[in-house]
């Protein structure tokens, strides 16, 4: 398995608001590039579905949904932890 390098940008007032900002960017860089599914990403930004879209839509970062996002959505729901 090879591993690939990540970039992610952090800008420095995005560092100056805390942690819960940083995760937020990080989600948000790592849904943008495919590599976190909207669950996962939403769960790094510690968001609920609603606040994470919204959060998307503030950013204007396009949604992608797949059978995976469908089925991590059906486990959530199943779990209540929406």
């Amino acid at each position: 398995m090879t591993v690939k390098p990540l970039n992610l940008q952090i800008s420095p007032e995005t560092l100056n608001e805390g942690e819960q900002a940083i995760r937020q960017e990080i989600a948000i860089q790592l849904y943008s590039q495919n590599i976190f599914t909207f669950g996962q990403a939403r769960h790094l930004a510690n968001l609920s579905v609603w606040e994470f879209q919204k959060l998307l839509g503030e950013k204007k970062v396009a949604c992608h949904y797949d059978e995976a996002d469908l089925v991590q959505d059906v486990a959530t729901i199943e779990k209540g932890d929406w």
